[in-house]
């Protein structure tokens, strides 16, 4: 056995690959990119950026129904986008294990929210595993496949940016081969219909205690007695922040959900006055006031309850202090790159004079600061067509709808079909760089290439537009300024719906792929 320091995003990969998958499925999104690319860059396992989060978990399930093991992977919001299929899939339940592992971002350090997935687990009724370091990150996931397939219910993986972003050692054992496939037929539980879903939610529920035995069997939660009355319950990577304070105070470790309420007691009983910590929200504080009355947390008050928690509010709350005090460095807000083509753009679009304009997620967003201050609303992948479509039909005119291309393939397309159905009058702009820019650079469908860099087809944004019935399509480079602005304006003056597509490389992968 050989230890290297790795991204827990990595050790999640490297987890899921030792466990034997045939394939995993992702969809881009910050912080946890690098678990696919790890797979794609360093195997030769198939793997795919899905088209969105949804796709990535029906792809995936689909893998499952052959016995087969897969890694679907996405961030915290992407989980939204999979809610539909990720909550049926628990009444289905799968046959070839079957892993979910999303990244959180506590302190929105690349997200437009600060949602704690363990809810989704809960909502579920599916087990939960929480890694606190790279080695728990790769062992867990690698379990995670064993109790998949025990209970024959996806499994969670939940970790969070500082996790997934941090190197750690980790130790890497062999690989397991691939599981035969065994495509597997059952129509009472696999298609969904009302006449099967009461048997299968009663099925669910009979599971329920069948979780808690396994995660007590491989004692995910445990407690580290101490001598001290008061005691530190910590979630997850906050037990690595536990440690540090270096006092004798009984922990109980929780690294999996549900938690077993007999455990819960047990510790509690020991103790006067108990301390939960936990990034996200308060999902166990909750639980925990309900059995003893001296509680602090975020419903206290006494740790925040925005931003990542980290160290230093349990410093304080210890009424101690960093040895080696962090420096304190002017903020540097994110912004869009000198050369970037959507500056360009952005000029012409504010020379246009649009009355609204509303933006989408991607690295486009930026273009909402000063000085190009071009954007009024942003919300969620997808939205900016339907919010303009909204705003039109109130009778305001020109408004402008601003789209990244790989947001226009992941949820764009059925907003712009709503949008021509509903005879709107607005202006769709896509902002085509050829990549998922603001994740790394991702290949996108009209690009060419597949996750691993091997040459498909190339999807045709315009003929796209055209087949959802816009009523024009152009396609300019945003450095031809005069004739941006003349379309622009025209697409703005215009009753219908109008697309211009703004396309020119992202500067940092035009020479990179000249040739694709």
């Amino acid at each position: 056995m050989e230890k290297v320091l790795m991204l827990g995003a990595e050790a999640i990969a490297r987890g899921a690959i030792e466990a034997g998958i045939s394939y995993a499925t992702s969809y881009p999104g910050t912080p946890a990119t690098q678990i696919l690319e790890y797979i794609a860059l360093n195997t030769d396992i198939p793997c795919e950026w899905s088209i969105n989060e949804k796709v990535a978990l029906e792809v995936a399930y689909g893998v499952s129904l052959t016995g087969r093991r897969v890694l679907c992977s996405m961030k915290h919001v992407g989980l939204n986008v999979a809610a539909d299929p990720f909550i049926t899939l628990s009444y289905l339940g799968i046959r070839g294990g079957l892993v979910i592992a999303v990244g959180d971002d506590p302190g929105s350090y690349s997200s437009q929210n600060e949602q704690d997935s363990r809810f989704y687990a809960y909502f579920a009724k599916i087990p939960c595993l929480e890694p606190f370091d790279g080695e728990t990150a790769k062992s867990y996931t690698k379990l995670a496949f064993d109790i998949s397939e025990e209970l024959g219910l996806p499994v969670m993986i939940r970790s969070q940016t500082r996790l997934l972003h941090c190197y750690s050692p980790v130790t890497l054992e062999n690989i397991k081969s691939q599981k035969s496939i065994n495509l597997f037929k059952d129509p009472q539980h696999l298609i969904a219909i009302p006449a099967h879903v009461i048997p299968l939610h009663k099925e669910l529920n009979a599971k329920q205690s069948k979780i808690l035995k396994i995660l007590e069997k491989y004692k995910f939660n445990e407690i580290i007695p101490g001598n001290e009355k008061i005691g530190i319950i910590a979630c997850g990577l906050t037990f690595t922040y536990a440690l540090e304070l270096k006092k004798n105070i009984p922990i109980l470790k929780i690294t999996a959900y549900p938690v077993e309420e007999g455990l819960l007691k047990e510790f509690l009983s020991k103790v006067d006055e108990v301390i939960v910590l936990e990034e996200g929200y308060p999902f166990l504080e909750k639980i925990i006031r309900c059995f003893h009355p001296k509680v602090k947390g975020k419903l206290s008050g006494d740790l925040p309850s925005e931003g990542e928690l980290g160290i230093d509010p349990i410093l304080e709350l210890f009424g101690k202090k960093r040895k080696d005090p962090i420096a304190s460095i002017p903020k540097r807000p994110p912004f869009l790159c000198p050369g970037c083509p959507h500056r360009e753009f952005y000029k012409a679009l504010l020379e246009a004079r649009p009355n609204f304009v509303t933006g989408d997620i991607g690295c486009y967003t930026l273009g909402c600061l000063p000085p190009l201050s071009a954007l009024d609303t942003c919300l969620c992948m997808g939205a900016s067509i339907s919010k303009a479509v909204g705003i039109a039909k109130q009778g305001i005119k020109r408004v402008a709808a601003v789209i990244g291309d790989s947001t226009f393939w992941h949820s764009g397309i059925p907003a712009l079909i709503n949008a021509v159905y509903n005879k709107a009058n607005i202006l769709v702009c896509i902002l085509d760089n050829s990549v998922v820019a603001m994740t790394g650079h991702q290949p996108t469908p009209h690009l060419g290439l597949t996750a691993k860099s091997e040459k498909t087809k190339k999807l045709d944004l315009v003929e796209i537009c055209k087949a959802c019935g816009v009523d024009s399509v152009c396609e300019i480079d945003p450095f031809k300024k005069e004739e941006m602005i003349s379309a622009l304006k025209r697409g703005l003056d215009t009753p219908g719906v109008h697309v211009v597509i703004s396309k020119r490389p992202c500067i940092f992968v035009a020479k990179k792929f000249k040739e694709v």
